[in-house]
Order: structure tokens, then C-alpha cells, then sequence
């Protein structure tokens, strides 16, 4: 960029920037991570938001007024619920009603909810000159500007399924297509003439061509973001995956352009289709007029009736929750006082399927304390898997990890380790090349023919569920470099002070991760451990055990008066969410009687576990092989749905958990031990709040969104899913990526399995703790004020009920009467 542009402009960039950062980012399918789809607007109302949302991309936030109605008719939503929602309503709603000249009461909006009335259907179109031009003359730019878009960046950004290489991937985005379109006649058969020598002449900088828009196309200064967000939103799938890529380098500390490259790109089809036909004098003044038009952003203007009426609803649905929970969370100071010494300690991460399996271990009657974490349990690792290529990111996604590790290393030499390397990629780089002739257009055909049939035998296999690859031995994972005794000490008493396990150690401690285990599912990541950026838990929960056997470590820690026994084993374990069976790890130093009572316990709670999902996954509990229906989904390939994930998930409990061990949660709850006895200055609530918590609001805001609005918000059908260059899915031949979780995720076929719930949060601490807290972390509470997350405070003696309002205050219940 020269001197004289970044000058001149720097301004306007920094303005597209942070517009970009509006972009809710979508990671690649290797390592699929649930998103806020809101991220960039958690400080906005929720209100504003879902009208924003309906206007600008006709996309619904709240569900329709007949599905609520439903549930007000079953009963699911009560009368009293009803009138809480009305008292509670927010300015927004009070607003609406307010200019239509409506009391808002129970009756009326009983009376509302069966009167006849479709969803707003005010739509501001994109206010891209393109947009302009069809809805003017009934032409398809829109389409073409995206298809072509789109293909490029299919092709820049394919991750190896694609046979033929993108030939300038050396260089950026906007350079690479620059290269690719000025040669391309495809948008000059459609009618853009001269458009190759158009890019040709353009900037090679993609700013530039940033700032010749907004001046060539005379955008209102007033208009600038609004522009620059609606255009990026004419791709939402490729802009959200760009601006990963960007979210990804930033937390590195590097600095990210892609998506701005990609807004580059899009409005040099803007600029070349205004050359051609934006200078008739009519034309103009209908562009001039239209970019004043097409935009509102005024916020003084009430929200739509029709949405006003719904916000309420959904409020009410969510009362009737809380105070369900409210009945759930049972504080019981005989059973939080310590008693005898566990057997075994088993930890697992605060995923909402976890408690299904801890409820079910727990109910074996077995010597077994069970406990929450979040699922990375305190190590955030840069993860490398000899042969796969790069490394993973196996910690939360707010996270850049700074620890280096490895499978395979423990008991290999370097130049053992280097083959290990060497023959794996090899193999990798055989597949490649065999399917590179099974596909290349000389060989396709003749293989099909005389080879195809020896696929028969694998297809009855794959169909049957035979033959199934066993579990391989791994080699115990190990850091890459060394740590000092300080930084490993450091670490592992970040880990038991995070888990509130400071005495009173069991014989076993038992680290158990989960991962997932399905066929031709290419949302499989999905299913793995968010906690630990889309890949399975394991390697994070042996890395802890080994961290906290380490016999220098256990004599620092002692030294910070974190005694551990000497004979406390730590290990480490993995449970597969989809079928139910854990794995344990590096367990040969532990007592083998525990060890094998554990096993036994492991195995009851699997079935039970099973045995429990089983029925929402569309198997009568009564049949006699209920248990293997179950875990023969994971093997298979035509199966839609191996798993519900995390579907149903509504609340996120930070409390010891003898609070609500007595409680059925229904697999709808993270659960995170905290104790505010062990945490006096609450430094350790306050990582669970900015970290934990905002990840499992992500992962609920997500299936909230693909519930609501799955067209929008979530990935659509799988049966029609097409995989594009291993990144995402389109649907069919579409062009764009799609965001969110499939249909199959969120929806069994005749109802909502997920019920569109914003994410409840109790947490065992005073409000004045927590409140001190938000103070210090600005993002956490934007999502509370806004009204995206609901927040109860529980008192650190668990006798309290008490919702932090919008304008910070707190609304108190008698939660004594619960009890």
C-alpha cells in the first residue's frame, strides 16, 4: 500500500474493518466450532438485532406466532409465564406496542396470538449497485456477481479436495483473483463488457479499490458501514469463513485482510457493471435515490408489532425454563460437606452430554465423584499429529495456544519420530495420488469399468456396519518443548484451583475427554469437544494426568499448599460421545482393583447412557438391543443423525455439583464445579465467566439460530450437502457456504427436538462478586444487558435466586420456597 493511499484513507479503512468484524466467522469443517451467529452485535439489543436481522436479511430470530401458540395450548407455556414476560418486556417491545396503540396485558396478547397475521415481511435488499440494477430492470446480476465470486474463492481456498490446483495461491485473495478473472471470459459472455481489462487496470491493492467504490459509486458517508456489511452479506458462508481466517491471525497478533479482500472483489464487479451502465443520467439519480432509500438505521423507530408480540413470547417460554431450573438447583449444606475420601475422581468436560453420563455413573453406586471442566481441562495445546500436515488448535476458540505437543512421542528417539512423520505422509500422499487417477478425465471412466466392482465388498460392509477399524494404540501425546518447573507447576495449579480440587484427593483422578465416532459425516468435528476447538478431548486430558504425576511438580505444588498423596494416580480417558464407551489412558501406575471397578462402573453408566438417548433418537427403551441400535449408528454411513450433539442445551450451572446431583437436567445443562469456598477474591469465577461461558453461549446461540431460522442461520438439509474444497457445504449447487448445524441437528422429522432457549446461567456466588466481575469484563456483560444471556445469581450458599437486569440491577426470588 503506498504512502500517499494509507494517508488519505486510513480513516475510511479503519471504518471497513471494524464492520468486518461484524461477521460472525465460520470455521472449516476439519474442526468445526459452534459460533455466536450474533457475535457482532452482542452490544445491541436483542430486540434491534432480530429486526435488524429481518430487514436487512429476512432472516427470523424469534420463532412464528403458531408455534408458540402450540406450546401455550400444551401448556408448556403458563399463564404466569405470560404475565412475568409482560412485566419484564423490554423497552423495545414496550415501544411497539405503545405506536400501534396496543395495551400490553396477558389478554391481549392471548387475544393477538389467534388472530390471523403473518411475519413482517419488510425487506431492504442489498445496496449494491448490482441489487440496484436488477430490482430496476429485472436483471440477474446478483446472481452472476455471486456465482463468480464465489468460484474463485472455492478454488483459492480448497483444502485438497479439488484435483487441480488454483494456479496463484502464492499469492493473496484479491491479487489471485485479479490474476484468474482478467483471463476469464465467463462475465463478459453475461453481459459485462470488457470486464477483463477492467481488472486488469484495477489497484493491486484491495483497499484501493475499497476507496474508489465508496467515491466512484458515491456513497453517503453516513451510509459507509451499512454499505460495506450488506454487500459482505450477499455471501454470508465465504464472508464468514474469510473472516475466520482473519479472527485466527488476529489472535496471533498478526493482522488479517481476507474478508476485506473478499469486499474488494465483490465491489469490482460493482465498479466494472457501474462503468457500463451507471452513467444515464436516470440511472444515476435512481442509484443516488436508492442508496438514500434502501438504508434505515434509525432507532427510534419502534420495532415491527408483529416481532414485538413474538419477543414476548419468547420471553415467556424462557420464564417457564428458569423456573423449572430454579427447582432443580438444590443446595443441601449435608451433602457439600466433606466426607470421606473418593475412590475415584472423574472429570469430565461441562459439555451438556456429559451430564447424562456423570448422572448415569453416579447412579452405579460406585465410590466416584464426578466433576465439570471445561473439556480442554486447563491445557490449551498447539496439537501435531505426525502425517496429518499443520498442527490443531485443541483449546477453546477464544484462545491461541501456547503450548506445542505431539502425538507419538513418549518412547521414540527424534529420528523415530521423523519416520513415523515421513511414512504417514507418505501413505497420505498414495491416497492422494490414487484418487487423483481415479478422477482424472483420461483414466475416470476405464477405472469405473474395470475396478468399480471391487468397491461391492466394502459397500456391504460400510452398509452392514462389518468390519469396522478396531481402536489403534496411541502413543502417550508429549510437549515439543520443554517447560520449566515454574511454568508446569503454574499450569497444574491452574488446573485443580480451576476444578476446586485442592484436598481430599481420590486414589484414581480420572481426566476424561470426548470425541465422537460417525461415517460419511462431514459435521463430524461438530461432535467433538468445542471446549477443545473441534477435535476430541483426549490428548488434552493425558497431557493433564501426566502434568499432575510429574514428581517435581507434585513437590511444588506442595509447596503452595496443594498436597497431593502419594498415592493419587492421575489418567487419562476419552468418552465417546456416540456410543457411549470410554477409553482409559496411561493407567498401568494405578491400583488395578480401582482400575478395574472403574472399568466396570464405565461400562454400567455407557448402557444406561445409551439406554437413556435412546429414546429420543427414535428407539423403543423396551427393545432388547436398544443399546447396540444405539451405538450402531456410529458405524453407519447413511445415517443422518448419529448423535443429537448437543441439542436441547438451555442452561449453564456453575455450583458444587451437590446442588444438583438429585436433578434430572435431561442432558440440557453445562455443568462447571465451582465453589466460592475455594475461590475467595472469585478470580477463578471470573475465568469460568469470560471464558467457559462465552463459548457455551456460542454453542447455545447457535442451535438457537439454526432452530429458528435453519434457512438463514443453519446449514439446511444433509441429504443434499456438497462438500466445496473440504471448507463447508453448499446446498446442491448453490454457491455459497452455509453457516450454523444441519436440519438433522436441530429438528427429528416431525418437530423441534431443539427448543429455542437463550442461555440460562446460575452461578454460586453473591451478586456484588458478580457484578465486580462484569465490570472488568466488558463482553460478558453486554451479552447479559442485551439480553442474550440470562444471568441468576445463587448466593455462595446456593439460597438465593436473583436475575441481573438489563439496567444492572437485580430482580430477587424467594428461591427458599423452591427448596
Amino acid at each position: 500500500m503506498n504512502e500517499h493511499f494509507q494517508n488519505q484513507d486510513e480513516a475510511l479503512m479503519e471504518r471497513v474493518r471494524l464492520t468486518c468484524q461484524k461477521v460472525a466467522p465460520l470455521w472449516p469443517l476439519s474442526h468445526f466450532v459452534a459460533v455466536n451467529p450474533f457475535v457482532g452485535f452482542v452490544d445491541q439489543r436483542f430486540a434491534r438485532v432480530a429486526e435488524s436481522f429481518q430487514r436487512i436479511q429476512k432472516a427470523q430470530v424469534v420463532l412464528p406466532r403458531d408455534w408458540f401458540s402450540a406450546k401455550y395450548a400444551s401448556g408448556a407455556i403458563g399463564h404466569e409465564d405470560v404475565r412475568a414476560a409482560v412485566d419484564e418486556a423490554s423497552p423495545e417491545v414496550v415501544e411497539s406496542f405503545a405506536a400501534e396503540g396496543e395495551a400490553l396485558s396477558v389478554e391481549r396478547l392471548v387475544a393477538l396470538l389467534n388472530e390471523s397475521g403473518a411475519v413482517d415481511e419488510a425487506f431492504e435488499q442489498s445496496c449494491a449497485f448490482s441489487a440496484y440494477m436488477d430490482s430496476r430492470e429485472g436483471t440477474q446480476w446478483q446472481h452472476i456477481i455471486r456465482e463468480e465470486v464465489a468460484k474463485w474463492c472455492a478454488a483459492y481456498d480448497d483444502e485438497g479436495q479439488s484435483s487441480w490446483k488454483f494456479p496463484w495461491k502464492d499469492l493473496c485473495l484479491y491479487n489471485g483473483w485479479k490474476e484468474a478473472a482478467s483471463i476469464d471470459r465467463n462475465p463478459e459472455l453475461n453481459g459485462l463488457v470488457g470486464f477483463r481489462q477492467f481488472v486488469a487496470d484495477l489497484p493491486d491493492e484491495p483497499e484501493a479499490v475499497v476507496a474508489r467504490a465508496v467515491e466512484t459509486l458515491q456513497v453517503p458517508d453516513n451510509r459507509i458501514e451499512s454499505l460495506v456489511y450488506r454487500i459482505l452479506m450477499t455471501l454470508p458462508g465465504w464472508a464468514g469463513h474469510l473472516r475466520y481466517k482473519d479472527r485466527e491471525r488476529e489472535l496471533r497478533g498478526e493482522s488479517g485482510s481476507s474478508l476485506l479482500q473478499l469486499l474488494a472483489i465483490l465491489l469490482s464487479y460493482d465498479l466494472a457493471l457501474f462503468d457500463c451502465h451507471g452513467k444515464d443520467k436516470d440511472r444515476l439519480l435512481g442509484w443516488q435515490r436508492h442508496l438514500e432509500e434502501a438504508i434505515t438505521e434509525d432507532e427510534s423507530q419502534p420495532i415491527s408489532f408483529e416481532l414485538a408480540q413474538r419477543i414476548v413470547w419468547q420471553a415467556a417460554l424462557e420464564h417457564a425454563f428458569a423456573e423449572r431450573l430454579r427447582h432443580s438447583v438444590r443446595p443441601d449444606p449435608a451433602s457439600t460437606a466433606t466426607g470421606g475420601r473418593p475412590e475415584v475422581q472423574a472429570v469430565f468436560c461441562i459439555d451438556v452430554r456429559s451430564e447424562v453420563f456423570r448422572r448415569a455413573l453416579e447412579s452405579t453406586g460406585a465410590n466416584i465423584q464426578t466433576i465439570g471442566f471445561a473439556g480442554f481441562f486447563g491445557v490449551p495445546i498447539d496439537h501435531k499429529v505426525p502425517g496429518l500436515g499443520g498442527s490443531q488448535a485443541r483449546c477453546p476458540a477464544l484462545l491461541a495456544p501456547p503450548i506445542r505437543t505431539s502425538d507419538c512421542m513418549a518412547g521414540l528417539e527424534a529420528s523415530e519420530f521423523d519416520q513415523l512423520t515421513f511414512q504417514r505422509v507418505d501413505a497420505r500422499e498414495s491416497k492422494r495420488t490414487w484418487k487423483r487417477f481415479k478422477e482424472a478425465a483420461s483414466s475416470c471412466f476405464t477405472f469405473v469399468e474395470t475396478i468399480g466392482l471391487s468397491y461391492g465388498v466394502e459397500l456391504v460392509k460400510d452398509a452392514f456396519g462389518l468390519g469396522g477399524k478396531q481402536e489403534s494404540e496411541q502413543g502417550a501425546p508429549d510437549l515439543l518443548d520443554t517447560l520449566r518447573l515454574e511454568a508446569r507447576s503454574d499450569l497444574a495449579e491452574g488446573i485443580l484451583r480451576g476444578l476446586g480440587l485442592l484436598h481430599n484427593f481420590a486414589r484414581v483422578v480420572l481426566f476424561c475427554g470426548h470425541g465422537c465416532a460417525t461415517r460419511n459425516n462431514p459435521y463430524a468435528s461438530g461432535l467433538d469437544c468445542g471446549a477443545c476447538g473441534g477435535h476430541a478431548g483426549d490428548a488434552n486430558a493425558r497431557l493433564a494426568a501426566a502434568l499432575l504425576n510429574q514428581p517435581d511438580v507434585r513437590a511444588e505444588l506442595a509447596g503452595r499448599n496443594i498436597p497431593i498423596p502419594e498415592d493419587t494416580v492421575f489418567i487419562g480417558g476419552l468418552h465417546n460421545t456416540t456410543t457411549d464407551a470410554v477409553r482409559l489412558f496411561d493407567d498401568s501406575r494405578a491400583d488395578p482393583n480401582v482400575i478395574g471397578k472403574l472399568r466396570d462402573s464405565l461400562d454400567q453408566a455407557g448402557v444406561l447412557c445409551a439406554t437413556e438417548r435412546a429414546a429420543r433418537l427414535g428407539h423403543a427403551a423396551e427393545q432388547p438391543d436398544v443399546v447396540d441400535a444405539v451405538r450402531a449408528r456410529s458405524r453407519d454411513w447413511s445415517q443422518v443423525r448419529p448423535e443429537w450433539a448437543l441439542a436441547g442445551n438451555a442452561a449453564f450451572i456453575v455450583a458444587p455439583r451437590a446442588w444438583t446431583a438429585g436433578a434430572d437436567l435431561e442432558g440440557r445443562a453445562f455443568l462447571h464445579e465451582y465453589s466460592a469456598d475455594t475461590d475467595p477474591e472469585g478470580a477463578v469465577l471470573e475465568n469460568i465467566l469470560a471464558g467457559p461461558l462465552v463459548v457455551a453461549s456460542w454453542i447455545n446461540l447457535q442451535y438457537y439460530a439454526s432452530a429458528t431460522d435453519n434457512a438463514h442461520f443453519g446449514s439446511g438439509h444433509k441429504s443434499i450437502h456438497n462438500v466445496v474444497g473440504g471448507v463447508g457445504v453448499a446446498l446442491g449447487n448453490e454457491y455459497d457456504l452455509r453457516p450454523g448445524l444441519p436440519f438433522q441437528s436441530v429438528y427429528d422429522g416431525e418437530k423441534l427436538v431443539h427448543e429455542p432457549l437463550r442461555l440460562h446461567t446460575c452461578v454460586a456466588a453473591e451478586p456484588e462478586v458478580i457484578d465486580a466481575i462484569l465490570g472488568r469484563q466488558a463482553h460478558v456483560r453486554q451479552l447479559v444487558e442485551n439480553g442474550w444471556v440470562h444471568l441468576f445469581a445463587l448466593g455462595a450458599d446456593g439460597r438465593l435466586w436473583s436475575q441481573r437486569q438489563s439496567d444492572g440491577s437485580w430482580a430477587h426470588a424467594d428461591h427458599r420456597a423452591a427448596v
